[in-house]
């Protein structure tokens, strides 16, 4: 509903993870509690290296309820990247 787009969806889980990213325009990450933080790094490097977005669905869904902003108060640093 909120792109108003037919978005496709693919779903992963545990330890696989796709090894070819470039088909992919957005990575939505779960927070990764069960991931080393090794795994976790690079995934993140993965998608960066195929230059795909990633983020987590907590940010994603702040972002869509528009409450992003005031979620991530607490980190002035990241809060002044949104202004």
């Amino acid at each position: 509903k909120y792109t108003g787009k037919q978005l496709e969806f693919e779903f992963s889980s545990g330890g696989t993870f796709p090894e070819d990213l470039s088909r992919y325009k957005l990575i939505v990450h779960c927070g990764g509690c069960t991931l080393s933080e090794r795994e976790m790094k690079y995934r993140i490097a993965c998608a960066k290296d195929a230059g795909v977005p990633i983020t987590n669905y907590g940010i994603c869904i702040a972002y869509i309820h528009g409450i992003l902003k005031r979620s991530v108060q607490p980190f002035p640093a990241i809060s002044a990247l949104l202004d």
